[in-house]
């Protein structure tokens, strides 16, 4: 198993944009988490910080199949992955995976000229003491609701919210990971309760959280979007991001020998 974070670098900084999970990986706190396997210009990356543990490819179809069996001869592929992952790749995993369900996404990516708009909604900081509340709000569920959110996430503080008169959170975002070495971060687990959609709080929350990172020195921004949300897709054209790539998102079970 690869752990040469200067070869692993390269490798991922040929796309960076589709790569810059894994070079958000490349904390060292983060680094634990990762189980790497490198071929060539492949990249096969399995992230244990979440459950279940997310593999991440990257690199040409043929290199990327032999760095997934590389990590199979070292026991290094879990039972069940959520894939994130070109289209190309499918067939290299498929000799490990069942694939048979998945989503389509998109990711997307912050040109760094765009100027953000201001925000002019009341938003909340949101800090670790307010994950009960993330929670309860992801709790509500509907379509496209945030799956990738961990309480670790907001230990970084780059997440916001409108707040309901209750007390409650009507509307949230923040970051997925972000990496000040490498000069990347993730935005994501935007949401807004269904009875409060049509009011602008995501695309403030958007904007908001995007401002902060920039301004905080991390200029490679990048989101994933479900390809059938039309109106998130818009609500981030607005914003400035404009599309990079699609890939596949998915939760699979290793092929019974």
């Amino acid at each position: 198993m690869c752990v040469d974070t200067d070869a692993i670098r390269k490798i991922l900084l040929a796309d960076p944009v589709w790569s810059a999970y894994a070079l958000a990986d490349l904390r060292e706190d983060l680094l634990p988490y990762c189980r790497w396997a490198v071929a060539g210009d492949g990249l096969a990356l399995i992230f244990t910080g979440l459950e279940p543990p997310i593999l991440l490819t990257v690199g040409s179809p043929k290199d990327v199949a032999a760095a997934l069996a590389g990590a199979s001869a070292q026991a290094a592929l879990p039972e069940e992955v959520y894939l994130s992952v070109q289209k190309e790749h499918l067939p290299a995993i498929q000799r490990w995976y069942n694939v048979q369900t998945h989503r389509v996404m998109v990711r997307m990516v912050l040109g760094e000229e765009v100027d953000l708009p201001a925000v002019e909604l009341p938003l909340t900081r949101l800090v670790p003491a307010d994950v009960p509340r993330v929670e309860a709000l992801i709790a509500q569920g509907g379509a496209y609701t945030p799956d990738g959110f961990a309480p670790f996430q907001m230990e970084d503080g780059f997440f916001f919210g409108v707040e309901d008169d209750a007390g409650g959170l009507a509307a949230m975002g923040g970051t997925h990971t972000l990496n000040y070495g490498e000069g990347v971060a993730a935005i994501g687990n935007v949401y807004t309760r269904s009875d409060c959609r049509g009011r602008g709080y995501a695309r403030a929350i958007t904007s908001e959280i995007a401002s902060q990172l920039r301004a905080a020195g991390l200029p490679l921004l990048v989101l994933n979007v479900h390809s059938e949300n039309q109106i998130a897709r818009k609500l981030y054209d607005s914003l400035g991001f404009v599309e990079h790539c699609s890939f596949v998102e998915g939760s699979v079970k290793k092929r019974i020998a």
